[in-house]
């Protein structure tokens, strides 16, 4: 059994439609109503965390991909307010986390599992525009 133990995972093995493999790879991009957050997560910090141009109405899909390669390092996230549970991440994969915000507002996301001291850190912010607002989609300063 210790023989065919993993315990790194190695992100090329990840074949995921939507993974990202390394932090200048994380973007948002706008499809009609549709918003896709190519997101990446290691301990402390979420890629993209500080989010712009959503509005209400829009489907927001998180696809989340934990960049930490040593077995005992999943990630997870979950969207303040949102109806929807909480995603785990191991490490080398990706998951998606689907959310249709109701109403403008600030929403914090955030990192549910324990990764590291710096686990409280692990957090982020989007804001959600009214539904006829002009605000385009920007993160992180872009």
């Amino acid at each position: 059994l210790m023989k065919n133990s993993v315990k790194i995972y190695p992100l090329e093995k990840n074949q995921h439609p939507y993974a990202v493999k390394s932090e200048k790879e994380a973007r948002v991009e706008r499809q009609g109503k549709a918003v896709h957050i190519y997101m990446t997560t290691i301990r402390t910090h979420f890629v993209p965390d500080n989010i712009e141009g959503v509005k209400v109405g829009d489907k927001v899909y998180f696809h989340t991909t934990n960049l930490e390669q040593d077995w005992d390092t999943p990630h997870g996230l979950a969207v303040q307010g949102a109806n929807t549970s909480e995603i785990l991440i191991m490490p080398g994969d990706t998951k998606t986390l689907i959310w249709e915000p109701k109403k403008p507002g600030v929403f914090p996301f955030y990192c549910t599992d324990f990764c590291s001291a710096l686990h409280q850190e692990m957090q982020g912010y989007i804001r959600v525009s009214p539904a006829n607002s002009n605000i385009q989609i920007s993160y992180n300063g872009r």
